[in-house]
């Protein structure tokens, strides 16, 4: 269960500067009527010598009975607080931070389960407001561990009162029906995560089995400095019970086939200077041996480890080698996000079961195709005139850092005026090696059963709404804010046969941060979903941001195509475990899974984790299918052509209801 996080008026502040304050905030609060107080901003009222109010809100109780009062803010937990963590408090006024974690109030605790604060607000003031728990490292920045995020905030009305006292239950509002605390993790801001990962069936070389036996062994990380800011905790992914907690004294218990992932923060400044220790003791408590870790080793935003594990008894002696993946989550490095709201697990339960147009209105390089180029943005607005609730498209980064759509990682080309009759004449490009001019003057062919067929360039398409490799930003710009986006993250996938589904040089972080950066700007206000098959990339997207919502896509268990090397991807339930572990929203899972007798029991058992299902694939491609998945409760079914396997009757699409639209308008933070 999470507790509240307390917030300072200034990032750097002390507490004995912080206190000086408020004794200034309580003096001004006894001035006598009459006097001009300079006290609040727009959205605060500001008497004046007339007894006149002036500013937002000057409705309830506004004119001369509109005054500085002293509002008691009093949260009670359910359970304490760690020793270094603190409970803030965060609003919509300036005396409440204007839902900024550098300017927020920290809460004084009376004992291990009660918190307060007093704070000096104007009596007619309705206002709105939050709490959180967080840490603050040697620098004063601080960490969010977790916040409340109901979707509505706290609201408080007028207080006609010198003194108005507020009691809370910290997660618990009025709209809890169920009265279970809604409270997640925070997003980074001066930290940044290492992930080390045991996430596939080879992670070790033993040396001598009867000395260091693999499967059974415990592992922990050890900081070999402890500093403000930094805690390690990891999750060991079995169903129900996948949720990040503190290591055990004598480690994880680790066997092969299992998923344990080291979750680390790290406060930034502390980067490049931390050390580690991972231990390996016996299922006996038994220290068997060390493997040293420097923070500077780990370049790049992801890579692999190779670390020698030295026996304890004999320092010479090397029992193993360990071969460790690691992803590293930098924070998103534009404007900085607030407490304002968040959409990150906002999927109501009366919403009905969602329509989702694949790559618009379907696969376009196969035979039969529809009109429309797929990932095209005439393809997504045919998608939603055949009443789509929503189209997913797929995002790539070129070499000059443009968001561009297109489904592959690369494109069959041709040089100009080459006549090409055989597919052994075409060259295949990596997208993410072109810059965008550049491949909007690429000729794109296809092979079909055999046949190759070119299609015009981007440049060549006199339709603009036709036109191949559209970027992100147009997209956004000309679709209809009634239509919800599914943004898949491409990012290719190491297979565990050996080899990679593509190779991939622009960094993740940048890459993250790039498609964040235009979806903030210019998606807001409409339902938006990230996904990807690279787990990594959607820990990397649910950390660094608290406005959307994240799933994990995933191939699951099937006969179509090779498995990945990560065994996060293998099943079903390994995706919706690791959708627990890091508070996604939910899977997208491959409808191939859901074609036996107990697809209804593995929906529900999501279900019962809170999480969402939007089943994908050629499965879905019938009314049959669409209406089958529908019936055994996927969340949403996303197929081709909406203009043949839209369900019969349906008039219009869901979000076209301007009260559901006016829901998302607080997305928009510029």
């Amino acid at each position: 269960m999470s507790v509240p996080m307390i917030l300072t008026p200034m990032e750097h502040q002390s507490s004995d500067e912080h206190m000086q304050n408020c004794a200034a905030y309580v003096e001004a609060a006894t001035v006598p009527p009459g006097a001009l107080i300079k006290y609040g901003t727009a959205n605060e009222l500001e008497p004046s010598a007339t007894g006149a109010v002036t500013g937002a809100g000057a409705g309830a109780g506004a004119g001369a009975s509109c005054k500085p009062t002293l509002r008691e803010f009093n949260v009670r937990l359910e359970t304490p607080l760690a020793p270094e963590e603190r409970l803030g408090l965060t609003g919509d006024v300036k005396a409440l931070g204007e839902w900024q974690l550098s300017r927020c109030v920290p809460l004084d605790s009376l004992d291990e389960l009660n918190w307060q604060a007093t704070v000096p607000l104007q009596s007619c003031r309705q206002l709105e407001y939050r709490y959180f728990v967080y840490v603050e490292d040697l620098s004063g920045y601080k960490q969010i561990r977790r916040w409340e995020t109901h979707f509505k905030p706290r609201s408080l009305g007028p207080c006609s009162e010198i003194q108005c006292s507020q009691i809370d239950v910290f997660g618990i509002t009025a709209n809890n029906v169920d009265l279970k605390p809604q409270v997640h993790r925070g997003w980074l801001n001066h930290e940044v995560i290492v992930q080390l990962k045991f996430n596939s069936e080879k992670m070790f070389q033993v040396h001598d089995i009867e000395t260091f036996d693999p499967q059974h062994v415990q592992l922990k990380i050890v900081p070999v400095e402890m500093t403000a800011g930094l805690q390690v905790e990891y999750t060991k992914q079995e169903y129900g019970k996948s949720q990040l907690e503190n290591q055990p004294t004598f480690g994880v218990p680790y066997t092969k086939g299992d998923i344990v992932i080291f979750h680390i923060t790290v406060p930034l400044e502390k980067m490049l200077q931390q050390h580690f220790r991972l231990d390996c003791y016996t299922m006996s408590n038994e220290l068997l041996g060390s493997a040293s870790l420097v923070s500077s080793e780990l370049t790049g935003s992801e890579g692999l480890l190779h670390l020698r594990i030295k026996s304890a008894s004999d320092a010479e002696e090397t029992l193993a080698r360990l071969r460790l993946p690691y992803v590293i989550v930098q924070p998103y490095r534009y404007s900085p996000l607030d407490f304002k709201t968040t959409y990150a697990h906002y999927w109501p339960k009366s919403w009905p079961n969602l329509d989702v147009g694949h790559r618009g209105n379907g696969k376009s390089y196969i035979a039969d195709a529809p009109a429309e180029r797929e990932n095209t943005i005439a393809s997504f607005l045919s998608a939603h005139e055949h009443h789509a609730d929503m189209i997913e498209l797929d995002i790539h980064l070129t070499a000059d850092g443009v968001p561009v759509i297109y489904h592959d990682f690369g494109l069959r080309t041709a040089p100009p005026g080459k006549q090409i009759s055989k597919p052994d004449q075409l060259e295949y490009v990596l997208i993410k090696d072109i810059n965008y001019e550049l491949l909007k003057r690429l000729r794109i062919f296809s092979v079909i059963n055999g046949r190759v067929v070119e299609y015009p360039s981007h440049n060549a398409e006199s339709r603009p709404a036709h036109r191949i490799f559209p970027r992100l930003v147009e997209v956004l710009d000309e679709l209809p804010k009634s239509l919800g986006i599914d943004v898949e993250i491409k990012w290719p996938q190491r297979r565990q046969g050996g080899g990679s589904e593509a190779e991939q040089t622009i960094d993740k972080n940048f890459f993250a941060d790039r498609v964040l950066h235009q979806v903030i700007q210019h998606g807001c206000g409409r339902p938006i979903i990230f996904s990807s098959f690279d787990a990594d990339m959607c820990t990397m997207l649910r950390f660094k941001q608290n406005v959307f919502p994240v799933m994990y896509l995933t191939q699951g268990q099937t006969k179509k195509w090779q498995p990945f090397l990560d065994l996060r991807t293998r099943t079903f339930e390994a995706a919706v475990n690791n959708a627990q572990a890091f508070e996604l929203a939910g899977t997208a899972p491959h409808a191939e899974d859901f074609l036996g007798e107990n697809a209804a029991q593995m929906l529900q058992r999501a279900k019962d984790l809170g999480q969402i299902a939007v089943v994908w694939g050629d499965d879905c491609n019938s009314r049959e299918r669409v209406k089958y998945f529908t019936q055994i409760g996927a969340t949403a079914t996303c197929y081709d052509r909406s203009d043949l396997y839209m369900p019969d009757g349906k008039q219009e699409a869901f979000f076209k209801s301007p009260a559901l639209m006016a829901e998302f308008a607080a997305q928009c933070r510029v």
